[in-house]
């Protein structure tokens, strides 16, 4: 349902910004594509943000600081780059992030407490370990 919704903004934008966003957010598209994980446990080229906080961790996706950083654009009427090309650019991040991971809800996660006890019970589940 929540992929829906986010697809039926993305047109409606689209069709209020024209053009340059449509352009700008397939390009984009494609490369946050190449340069993010494949899928939510692995590192992509580009590392994850995540701020360690007593036993939690704050895990600031992609998605989510372009989320912000179109917000503060939004506010401020700045724009490094014309309004259509960079709400297209931010869009893009946007929707790669939330449509290509199951996980893109959780920004705040707790520690476990025992790493090597999650690492056996990983194991005993049939996951292998990498290297």
């Amino acid at each position: 349902m929540r992929k829906k919704i986010v697809l039926a903004s993305l047109i409606v934008g689209f069709c209020f910004f024209g053009v340059l966003c449509y352009k700008s957010w397939i390009i984009t598209f494609v490369i946050t594509k190449c340069l993010s994980g494949r899928s939510d446990d692995k590192q992509g080229i580009v590392r994850s943000v995540i701020i360690p906080w007593r036993n939690y961790q704050l895990h600031l996706h992609h998605w989510f600081l372009a989320l912000i950083i179109g917000g503060v654009f939004a506010v401020k009427s700045f724009y490094i780059l014309a309004p259509e090309i960079s709400y297209g650019i931010l869009s893009a991040i946007i929707f790669q992030g939330i449509y290509y991971y199951e996980d893109w809800h959780r920004i705040i996660k707790r520690k476990s407490v025992l790493p090597i006890l999650e690492q056996r019970i990983s194991l005993a589940a049939g996951n292998d370990l990498e290297f």
